[in-house]
């Protein structure tokens, strides 16, 4: 577990620095970096959980239904946002942005000029076209 959550760390400190050298330190990384990477993270449990509903034969739901408005489509971007997008927000900013902990993280882990952030991003959005060419195939 402590691995896993240093691989974390180490792949946010890559992400911040290299936002910040991008947009300086005044400018808005912060937005530029939780936003990727919660997207990121929602993909990767979007993949995991269509993995999971090709293996259980369409048991499990990928998106959960929400009835409050009368569209189809608003609802279903709002399960979709509060399934892989929201949730990720709030968890990447209580462990990396409150009380300015990725400060002391800059300090703990090393920057790798974003190619741990890049390797991240092929990976997550590569691993995704796995289960839709299955999918297709099958």
């Amino acid at each position: 577990m402590k691995a896993m959550l240093g691989m974390y760390y180490k792949i946010w400190v890559d992400a911040i620095a290299a936002e910040k050298a991008k947009k300086g330190e005044e400018g808005s990384w912060k937005a530029f970096t939780i936003i990727p990477m919660s997207i990121l993270q929602g993909i990767n449990l979007l993949t995991f959980l269509f993995l999971l509903r090709i293996i259980t034969h369409g048991a499990v739901p990928i998106v959960l239904s929400l009835n409050i408005f009368r569209e189809r489509a608003i609802n279903t971007f709002l399960a979709g946002a509060l399934t892989f997008f929201i949730p990720f927000v709030i968890i990447n900013y209580l462990l990396v942005f409150y009380n300015e902990r990725y400060k002391l993280l800059m300090k703990e882990y090393s920057n790798n000029d974003g190619k741990l952030y890049r390797n991240y991003f092929l990976i997550s959005v590569g691993i995704i076209v796995i289960p839709l060419l299955l999918k297709l195939i099958f």
